[in-house]
Formats: C-alpha cells, sequence, structure tokens
C-alpha cells in the first residue's frame, strides 16, 4: 500500500468509526506509520527479525505477533527481544502461513498451541491468524482462550488474488461472528451449579 494513501485511510476509517491499523514490512515504516496506529503487529515473515521486533519494542504499544512458520525457541527470543513484560497487550497468535485454503491445512493449524502459550507466557493475550476457510478453527481457538481473531476480509471470494478464495465475505464475516458470540456465551463459567433454567 503506497504511504500516501495512509492519510485519506486514516481519514476515511476516522469517518466510519472503525480503527485505523497496518503492518509495517521495512523499518523506515514502523517511524512513519508510528502517528497513525495504535498497535503494531509483526507479521510472520519478520517473527525472526530482531531489528524489526526491537524497533516495534521502543514504540511502547500494544503488539500483535503472528508466529507462523515460526519454531517454539523463535517466539522465545522474539519475547525476550519484545521484552514482553514491560509492554502493554502483547497479543500472541498461533498461525499457519499457508494461504491455499486448501481444506487439509485443518490439520496443520495446531490450535492446542495456544494451551502451550498460555503456560508460557500467561499474562499475554492469546490470538489466532488464520488462513483456513470457515469457522471450525476459529470456534476452537476461542475455545482454547483465544481473544483476538484475525482472518482474511473481501468483498467477493470470486476476486483474483492470493487470498480471495478463502477469506470471509460479508456473509461469512457476520456469521463467523455470531457463532462466535454465542460460543462466547455458551462456555460461561467453570463453577458447577444447578443453573436457574434448571430449577
Amino acid at each position: 500500500v503506497p504511504l500516501q494513501w495512509t492519510d485519506v485511510l486514516k481519514d476515511y476509517c476516522d469517518e466510519l468509526g472503525i480503527t485505523f491499523f497496518t503492518t509495517p514490512y521495512d523499518l523506515n515504516m514502523v517511524d512513519k506509520l508510528d502517528p497513525y496506529v495504535p498497535a503494531f503487529k509483526i507479521g510472520s515473515g519478520d517473527v525472526a527479525w530482531e531489528a524489526m521486533v526491537e524497533k516495534v519494542s521502543r514504540k511502547a504499544k500494544p503488539v500483535f505477533i503472528a508466529t507462523g512458520a515460526a519454531s517454539m525457541n523463535e517466539v522465545f527470543r522474539t519475547m525476550e527481544v519484545l521484552d514482553y513484560h514491560n509492554l502493554p497487550g502483547i497479543c500472541l497468535m498461533q498461525c499457519n502461513t499457508n494461504y491455499t485454503g486448501d481444506i487439509e491445512n485443518l490439520k496443520f493449524i495446531n490450535l492446542n498451541v495456544l494451551n502451550q502459550f498460555t503456560n508460557l507466557f500467561p499474562d499475554l493475550i492469546l490470538g489466532l491468524s488464520d488462513h483456513t476457510p470457515g469457522h471450525s478453527t476459529v470456534l476452537g481457538a476461542i475455545a482454547l482462550g483465544a481473544r483476538i481473531i484475525e482472518k482474511h476480509f473481501t468483498d467477493s471470494t470470486k476476486r483474483t488474488g492470493p487470498d480471495h478464495a478463502f477469506a470471509m465475505d460479508p456473509k461469512t464475516w457476520k456469521e463467523m461472528v455470531e457463532r462466535s458470540r454465542e460460543l462466547e456465551l455458551s462456555l460461561g463459567k467453570s463453577e458447577k451449579k444447578v443453573e436457574k433454567n434448571e430449577e
């Protein structure tokens, strides 16, 4: 996205009442985007790039970290460089970076990694950066404690491009949100008791 679009996009987002957000993919863009964004994202391709992680950490803003194609050692190193104890609102997102949208990718998403993240980094917000079709991975991640979901969005899945086919469109996005809200309601509390509707 050309940098000169930033002002226009930010103004339009403000007009619509949504949060403008974009991800820097080089070190100079971290400084240029800093005045516009409330948080930073470190994409899967940059999770092991220590200079990027360090530069983002110096901005002292919340950080989303996608961990696709990263080993656990790389996640640990990222946390060290990020100095995550001293930053507000860190979200660690499980991710598989295969962008084919193939249903076979479900067996590689490994949502149970979220349990490991919880044990190793109990103070962090969990998330899912997802490239699979449908709602299964989103619902599973929420059940395992994810509070932030990143999915690709398009106005039409028939468009040409690498991620339109598996992206959510307005209809499926709405369905995903509705199913997620239903799941959140049904998770309830951990206390076992006779409920009012059972009495």
